[in-house]
């Protein structure tokens, strides 16, 4: 009788996303990131700057190590996949978090890439380190690339400040790292939704003018139709939260944007790098 293949990590995602439950030790590790990623994001919401010093570290550190577990039973393409779809599902984004959290965060994760040995720790921590650091830069195009008739930010200098923050620079350089580490789908697919997930990210005006690029803007990326209709429903969404309304549509607009990115990283899972699509 000729052994059984394992099942590609397209698979084995699509199989985590239809039934959770079915793998015990893995729907266990998914739901203590969720719940450690909200616990934090909780307490740092109660404390000053002083106060987030002292409790980041080990509450990031949690989170990351629960991750590296995770990878090393699914390998680290699906782990990222699965781990991004549940933030998307649960709200339970690092994105959420403000921006002091955040380089605390960074801090812990250049420690936590040279305390650990293992290659598939130091890859979780450089993943993790990578999607800060866009995390950043999507942050400062928020701020800068969209200001349009603000008096005070006038186009020459938001562009002049863009130079100077090295803000694509930064960008493209976490990307190129991020597509050895996982793939440029899989890096793409889990960049857009780290955006969209950012807490104080820039809303469209819901003006029919903006509802033309909001169309437009996801065409010009060249990417794959995945990945264009699921940036199109979240423009379309955002511009919705924009012009407030009603929750229950915002929420079923938030579960057709969770279906379409969970079909967007099935098809990034059948890119990985080899030694994305490891196991341990």
């Amino acid at each position: 009788m000729e052994p059984v293949s394992p099942p590609s990590p397209r698979a084995r995602f699509e199989a985590l996303v239809a039934r959770p439950d079915e793998d015990a030790p893995v729907s266990e590790m998914r739901q203590g990131i969720v719940q450690a990623t909200l616990s934090a994001l909780e307490q740092s919401e109660a404390v000053d700057e002083e106060g987030l010093a002292q409790i980041m570290p080990a509450l990031y550190e949690e989170i990351v190590l629960t991750r590296v577990q995770l990878a090393g039973h699914v390998g680290l393409g699906v782990a990222l996949a699965i781990s991004a779809y549940d933030e998307m599902v649960h709200g339970a984004s690092i994105g959420r978090f403000g921006r002091p959290a955040r380089e605390l965060m960074t801090e812990m994760g250049v420690a936590l890439k040279k305390r650990h040995a293992s290659r598939l720790a130091h890859q979780v921590a450089e993943v993790e380190a990578q999607r800060l650091a866009w995390r950043h830069g999507h942050e400062f195009l928020s701020w800068l690339a969209f200001r349009r008739e603000d008096e005070k930010h006038p186009p020459a200098d938001r562009l002049e400040r863009l130079s100077a923050f090295k803000v694509g620079e930064r960008l493209l350089t976490s990307r190129t790292a991020m597509y050895a580490l996982v793939g440029a789908p899989l890096a793409v697919a889990v960049e857009g939704n780290d955006r969209f997930l950012l807490a104080n990210r820039w809303l469209p005006t819901p003006t029919p003018e903006q509802a033309v690029e909001r169309t437009v803007w996801p065409l010009l990326s060249y990417q794959s139709a995945a990945t264009v209709r699921v940036e199109q429903a979240r423009w379309a969404y955002d511009a919705k939260v924009a012009s407030e309304a009603p929750a229950m549509e915002l929420s079923e607009m938030r579960s057709e944007i969770a279906r379409l990115f969970a079909e967007q990283l099935a098809e990034a899972l059948e890119h990985l790098p080899a030694s994305a699509t490891l196991a341990f």
